[in-house]
């Protein structure tokens, strides 16, 4: 296409063809800006750093010094981890393939196991394991900003990860800070002990404005650069300053949706426990559960029921099969249900004589939201103080019939404002099972 053919409005490149292992266009990433400047500032303390072997037999690194492979894991981070800043069932080796599937040249696996290490020691993230489940999750979100910036997925080209880091980080700073305003100036003095001074290294204008010339000079699609205008100049007082207009062709304008991220399927690890959960989800019809959220609830619930025996675990899937045929998007968190009802090994017994005896699908009668999934764990605390086991049991098959049939001393039995508990102790409690 020839210059003058090339659209030239705001937006036009937020994706782009790259070079990459990505299937199709690569899309913009979405940083979390209070973490953009936790790690930007760490160059603080740059003076006072020393080289850490954050692995042993690597290179020594600074531990307060943004490197390139710096911004990799920063941008892989905010491709890879979910909405809520973590990232369930992936290794610290698929994590870096990841990354490579991103860039369209290959970085140091070396350098990306050493920064991560630095990562957490600084604690911009943290990494827990916790029986069959790995973790890692991104600090910053406990702030709760909510603020995320932009980028174009230039970031990820070859052409600008070949620019001197400053440059890089030059670039990162400015669009964090003139977000997605169009035509909008970005101006900042430059003076001893200014910012950008400190976040590149440099230490005179003409240094800034080599930086600021190799930016403006890349032009990632034939015809538009980086910047529209890129000057560092003295104004009339004699100030240094440091001018420039971002290309709106690559600047991003939000939209709602999760293209941003590209979340991996969780590994799941097998064992005994793995296998017999997917047999029932098969059989019970909902083996599309082990691949929601991209794998982590399975992995959870499979961490929740490690080393369960057969009757618990087909009671849990049971249990799961009533709330997505309830709520199919699983409103309320299905595992958090299941850890609370589990954790009385009693109430299992109970639901499961409830259905042995046919009295369990009065027990949520009609209800259909989120209530409905609470229903058989609030009728087992209301009538467990009034039944023992082996009498509920009797009662169970006492109260059938009387639940059948069309009316009840308590109303319809699938009618509005039916409770079983009410109805069960009103009728038995107290009276004597032959």
């Amino acid at each position: 296409m020839s210059k003058k053919q090339q659209p030239k409005g705001p937006h036009t490149y937020s994706y782009m063809i790259l070079n990459n292992k990505n299937a199709g266009a690569t899309f913009p990433v979405a940083v979390d800006y209070s973490f953009l400047q936790d790690l930007f500032q760490i160059e603080r303390s740059y003076d006072e750093d020393e080289a850490v072997m954050f692995r042993r037999n690597s290179h020594p690194l600074r531990k307060f010094h943004v490197t390139e492979m710096s911004l990799r894991l920063m941008m892989t981070i905010f491709r890879r981890f979910n909405t809520e800043g973590s990232l369930i069932g992936v290794s610290i080796h698929r994590l870096y393939q990841l990354m490579n599937e991103e860039y369209e040249d290959a970085g140091s696996k070396e350098q990306f196991y050493a920064e991560v290490r630095k990562f957490i020691e600084l604690k911009l993230i943290s990494t827990n394991r916790s029986g069959i489940i790995s973790q890692w999750r991104v600090e910053s979100f406990k702030k709760g900003t909510g603020r995320f910036v932009l980028f174009n997925p230039v970031v990820f080209t070859k052409a600008f990860t070949d620019l001197p880091v400053a440059a890089q980080k030059l670039y990162l700073y400015v669009i964090g800070r003139n977000g997605q305003k169009v035509n909008a100036e970005f101006k900042e003095f430059l003076g001893p002990d200014c910012w950008l001074y400190t976040l590149t290294h440099k230490s005179r204008p003409a240094q800034v404005r080599e930086l600021l010339r190799s930016l403006a000079a890349l032009e990632p699609v034939a015809g538009a650069s980086l910047f529209q205008e890129a000057a560092v100049a003295k104004d009339a007082l004699g100030r240094w300053s440091l001018r420039c207009v971002p290309n709106p062709v690559y600047l991003v304008r939000h939209q709602a949706g999760q293209h941003y991220r590209l979340v991996p399927q969780a590994k799941v690890p097998y064992s005994k426990t793995v296998g017999r959960l997917r047999m029932l989800l098969a059989a019970f019809n909902i083996g599309d559960f082990e691949y929601m959220e991209h794998g982590q609830a399975f992995l959870r619930l499979a961490q929740l029921l490690h080393n369960s025996g057969l009757k618990k675990l087909r009671f849990a899937v049971r249990r799961l099969q009533e709330m997505m045929q309830r709520d199919r998007l699983l409103a309320a968190d299905p595992i958090l249900v299941l850890q609370s009802e589990l954790a009385d090994r009693e109430f299992v017994q109970f639901m499961e004589l409830a259905r042995s005896t046919g009295i369990y699908p009065f027990i949520a009668g009609e209800e259909t939201d989120e209530f409905a999934l609470a229903r058989p764990f609030q009728f087992y605390r209301v009538i467990r103080p009034y039944f023992s086991l082996k009498r509920f049991a009797a009662v169970c098959r006492r109260a059938l019939p009387l639940l059948r049939s069309e009316g009840t001393t308590h109303g319809k039995a699938d009618g509005e404002g039916f409770y079983l508990e009410d109805f069960l102790i009103g009728k038995f409690a107290g009276v004597r099972m032959e």
